[in-house]
């Protein structure tokens, strides 16, 4: 029997899990953002004493140098709790597209086995695209040196031929694959060889979902960041675009930092229901798309769990 999911309803889950859920969404938002605020406190700490001029520079000073240096260095930090605020996210998305009927207390997060499974599926897809590019990269090089005395042109197209056909190669990969860290979280398990099944014959429509959710994406970010731009430029005549033309036109030379924090906390509660709302756009078409083909595989081979 041919199975196949629907790219259109898997798209319109993340729609639909947000007009049902709404808190949630905005919890999943909320506990996304929070690194951004302790990144903004490390901005505040570390750029608070830097004159505007310093930072619009074309050779920044020595003290502006080993400020980024250290913003550098504790931004690091804050981006690996962003990783695991990340995971966190995704299986409370997962579960909440599969399980639709479950109970989900504190918005679904808790950290738990099917966290531990996202975070290791995620892991080896990560380490295996990076091996994948390396060795692709290599064997590009070695066909391209093999052939360069004998002739140049024929070898940096060999090389680029190969290169491309093994970058598709990975990204088809890569399709199959997407399926794997939802399937762990439905059927309990690290379901590498069963969402790699659940897989088989959907590449062309995982790569039309896919494109659908950077389309999506794509157009509500441009348009709000539009909609931002033109309401700063016309309210408070900032050029977003160049700090240094904030500069020209008449901005202080220092930036009293501490006026921005109420902005900020002002602006919190939007952006974090919109990143939680964009998170959920861009996650649950796979966990639908994984429900659906659960739904129709044999049971003895993915062991599929009542999906509700």
């Amino acid at each position: 029997m041919t199975t196949a999911f629907s790219i259109g309803q898997a798209l319109a889950s993340g729609f639909r899990l947000t007009r049902r859920r709404p808190l949630q969404v905005w919890a999943w938002g909320v506990v996304s953002v929070a690194p951004s605020l302790l990144i903004g406190a490390l901005m505040l700490r570390v750029f608070g004493s830097i004159a505007l001029a310093d930072m619009a520079s074309h050779e920044p000073s020595a003290a502006v140098i080993g400020q980024m240096i250290q913003f550098q260095a504790l931004s690091g930090l804050a981006n690996i709790l962003q990783a695991l605020i990340w995971v966190v996210v995704t299986a409370a998305i997962f579960r909440a597209v599969l399980f639709p009927e479950r109970p989900a207390p504190f918005a679904g997060l808790k950290v738990g086995m099917d966290e531990v499974r996202v975070a290791v599926v995620g892991l080896a897809m990560i380490v295996g695209f990076y091996a994948a590019a390396i060795v692709i990269g290599l064997l590009a090089f070695a066909i391209g040196a093999g052939l360069w005395f004998v002739s140049e042109m024929a070898a940096v197209m060999l090389g680029l031929l190969t290169a491309l056909v093994a970058g598709v190669a990975v990204w088809c990969v890569i399709l199959r694959a997407c399926l794997i860290m939802p399937a762990s979280v439905a059927l309990n398990d690290f379901a590498f060889v069963a969402g790699w099944r659940l897989s088989k014959g959907q590449v062309l429509r995982l790569l039309g979902l896919s494109l659908a959710i950077v389309g999506v994406v794509l157009a509500i970010e441009l348009a709000l960041l539009g909609i931002i731009a033109v309401v700063l430029f016309f309210v408070a005549g900032i050029n977003v675009f160049s700090l240094a033309a904030m500069l020209e036109n008449g901005a202080p030379q220092t930036v009293n930092w501490g006026v921005l924090i109420p902005w900020a906390l002002a602006a919190f509660i939007p952006l974090s229901w919109l990143q939680g709302f964009l998170s959920t756009v861009m996650m649950a078409p796979y966990a639908e798309a994984c429900r659906s083909l659960l739904a129709q595989a044999p049971q003895d081979e993915t062991r599929a769990v009542g999906l509700g």
